[in-house]
Order: C-alpha cells, then sequence, then structure tokens
C-alpha cells in the first residue's frame, strides 16, 4: 500500500516496491524527503528505504509537504525506467511516480 492523503497532507509510504538491479543484502535506511516534507512519526516511525534481492521497499508516512516531489532514491534503489503507480488517496486516487533518477513524486 502507498496512500496519500492530499486534503491533510499526509503521504503514505509503506509497501511501495521497485525493482533494482542488485544482489546485496537487505538494510534498513532513512529515506531522504524533499521540501517541507517531515516524518509523520508515532508508531509510523521515520521513512526508511530497503533493497536487497533486486528489491528496493520503501515504508513509512510522511507529512506537511507540497504535493510534488516527495523524496529521493539514492542510486541503488532507482528503477531502469519509470515507474508509474495508482494508488489509493483515500475516496479517490493519486499517480505517484518513480523516475530513473531516483525522484518520487
Amino acid at each position: 500500500t502507498f496512500s496519500f492523503t492530499r486534503q491533510s497532507h499526509h503521504v503514505h509510504l509503506s509497501g511501495l516496491d521497485v525493482e533494482v538491479a542488485t544482489t546485496q543484502a537487505r538494510t534498513m535506511v532513512a529515506l531522504g524527503l524533499a521540501s517541507r516534507w517531515r516524518a509523520y512519526g508515532g508508531s509510523y516511525g521515520t521513512p526508511t528505504f530497503s533493497y536487497g534481492d533486486g528489491l528496493c521497499i520503501i515504508d513509512g508516512l510522511i507529512k506537511h509537504g507540497s504535493w510534488g516531489h516527495l523524496a529521493t532514491l539514492p542510486a541503488q534503489c532507482r528503477p531502469s525506467k519509470r515507474l508509474v503507480f495508482n494508488l489509493n488517496n483515500q475516496e479517490k486516487t493519486s499517480r505517484v511516480d518513480v523516475e530513473t533518477n531516483g525522484k518520487i513524486s
């Protein structure tokens, strides 16, 4: 699940899976956020990504940013082509792109 709440400016990043060309062991790393986005905190913790076995997984909930550039994935977590996701936004859906330069928007 990777869901967005535009009205309350929250973004749920949990479960975004991106296939990558790496076979390193899975490691949890804090996800660098763009602009004014901040970790939601509480039981949601800090947004993270993990990678290994050719898969990058993004997890967490962020808040207080402007719709657009949310975060940037590091080189080891970037897809080989643009990925487009149609995700749940409470009562509506939202498009989320993950670009080859790592930009999540």
